[in-house]
């Protein structure tokens, strides 16, 4: 499977680069900055910003599925996750590549429910809101996608060990995150859903 990873230098989408290479399969990584990764065999890179149109039809052309694991850049609000993957469901549906998982957070909509989820929206009210509109541009792509809302992240390794569609409160490595979201790649049981990965 060739896929294509937005948001591929840093947190989830890096770790997500280095399971699928480690797998074998052919990755190209959409980063703002080339030098954020280094060339290895199976692995392209792709140098531009999700917010230009152009850049992200090419990164999308000739793949399988797309990943997006985009950041907010500076701030904790903004525009980039929501008009981000706005630009890459638009080149998916023009291109006819239907595979999309997002990585969104938990709190999100119907996942925004009990204390933990209440103290998240305390301290990222905008970075949810900004969620949220994201989410919203999924699920109205028609588009064979997959919304994965992680717990709280941190940077611990990938043990394999964790709930999904269910929080169990705390914490989820960034490493298994990104080990979900490959395993969805290949269950069309989570198709259309919104799933709450966590320990």
């Amino acid at each position: 499977m060739k896929l294509v990873v937005f948001g591929a230098s840093r947190g989830v989408g890096r770790q997500v680069v280095e399971q699928a290479l480690g797998a074998g399969q052919s990755v190209t990584a959409f980063v703002r900055s080339a030098d954020a990764l280094s060339s290895r065999p199976h692995l392209a890179i792709v140098q531009g910003d999700a917010l230009d149109s152009d850049s992200v039809f090419r990164a999308v052309q000739g793949q399988d599925a797309v990943i997006v694991a985009l950041g907010s850049g500076n701030d904790n609000g903004g525009d980039v996750r929501s008009q981000g993957t706005a630009n890459i469901v638009q080149a998916m549906q023009k291109l006819m590549v239907k595979h999309l998982v997002v990585v969104s957070s938990f709190g999100v909509g119907d996942s925004h429910k009990g204390p933990i989820a209440a103290m998240a929206w305390l301290f990222l009210r905008k970075a949810l809101e900004e969620h949220e509109r994201q989410e919203k541009v999924v699920m109205g792509s028609g588009l064979d996608w997959t919304i994965v809302r992680p717990t709280g992240l941190t940077n611990d390794p990938k043990t394999g060990k964790y709930q999904v569609g269910k929080s169990g409160g705390g914490r989820i490595s960034r490493a298994d995150v990104a080990d979900f979201i490959l395993k969805a790649l290949g269950d069309s049981s989570y198709l259309g859903k919104a799933v709450v990965v966590s320990y």
